[in-house]
């Protein structure tokens, strides 16, 4: 692809906070490539701070996902000029994205994706059982983008958080998950049992959730009233920052925990028989998967082995 100085690139990603955390390699690769032309995002509310932190986009597009697909290109239409876009890459590559293509003129515009007559199409057959990452560094390596970075994710600490809490006395706990898939929860039983163990090694534990998982952490509060309930008093910045000092982040197989891994810390991701960490897990040295299957005590003394032995350390 010939990089054309003050012509727009697009990306498109929206969806989960997880999956938006995972796709943050692949846009940083895309803003290294073309360095000289401006970069335009389409997301979601929830993901706009994230996005203008990193410095990355010279203009962010904020949609409503509608029920109706056809809702979500009218608006579009209205703050784009398709016109000036030399490249479409699509990183969430799902029907409603691929819906998009017909917005733009394709003798000019070149489409990365899976739009059946995309300049750049992903072709794996085994695309849907690739991890994230491994599956958008092939989408960009076929769009010619070969160098696939890691980015410094400094940016997305909060530097102006403050807590009272002592660097690496506290575990963080996130016992919620995505209302839609609340099988991929685990019972929170496992919390207040580690939270018990960690309290008698004078280590504190934090629950951290959204709005709509506050009833949840009340009622782990009721349960065990020395856990310290943060749900709903952090924005995903702070929730950042206060991973970075804590001892280590604990949770099931939700969002969160993707943003928490980037504070390198030690973490435990339970995963249960609903969801596949070989597509969607967090990566690194730093991350443990627990399976869950049923056995709460299990889950239990190797959560507590993990965390104890990195106090240790």
């Amino acid at each position: 692809m010939k990089i054309l100085l003050n012509q727009k690139v697009l990306i498109i990603k929206f969806g989960g906070l997880g999956d938006f955390i995972l796709s943050l390699s692949a846009m940083y690769s895309i803003r290294k490539f073309h360095k000289k032309s401006k970069l335009v995002l389409i997301t979601e509310i929830a993901y706009k701070d994230i996005a203008e932190r990193s410095n990355w986009f010279d203009q962010i597009i904020v949609i409503n996902r509608s029920m109706f697909y056809f809702v979500d290109k009218i608006k579009l239409k209205k703050n784009l000029n398709a016109k000036e876009f030399m490249c479409v890459y699509d990183l969430q590559t799902s029907n409603r994205s691929t819906s998009y293509s017909n917005l733009f003129d394709r003798k000019i515009t070149k489409w990365s994706g899976i739009v059946s007559d995309s300049d750049y199409f992903h072709f794996n057959p085994n695309r849907d059982l690739m991890h994230t990452i491994d599956r958008q560094r092939e989408q960009l390596k076929i769009a010619n983008i070969k160098n696939f970075f890691k980015f410094d994710e400094k940016w997305i600490f909060d530097g102006k958080f403050k807590h009272s809490f002592k660097k690496k006395s506290f575990v963080i706990f996130v016992v919620g998950g995505s209302a839609k898939r609340k099988n991929k929860r685990i019972p929170v039983n496992v919390f207040i049992e580690v939270a018990k163990k960690l309290l008698e090694q004078k280590i504190d534990s934090v629950i951290v959730g959204g709005n709509d998982e506050l009833e949840l952490c009340e009622e782990i509060k009721k349960k065990f009233p020395n856990i310290i309930n943060l749900c709903g008093k952090l924005n995903v910045c702070k929730l950042a920052s206060l991973s970075k000092d804590s001892l280590g982040i604990v949770g099931n197989d939700t969002g969160p925990m993707h943003l928490c891994s980037l504070a390198k810390r030690k973490l435990v991701v339970f995963f249960t028989k609903f969801s596949n960490p070989q597509l969607c897990a967090p990566l690194g040295k730093h991350v443990t998967i627990l399976n869950y299957n049923n056995e709460c005590l299990e889950l239990v003394n190797k959560t507590l082995s993990i965390l104890l032995e990195e106090k240790n350390n």
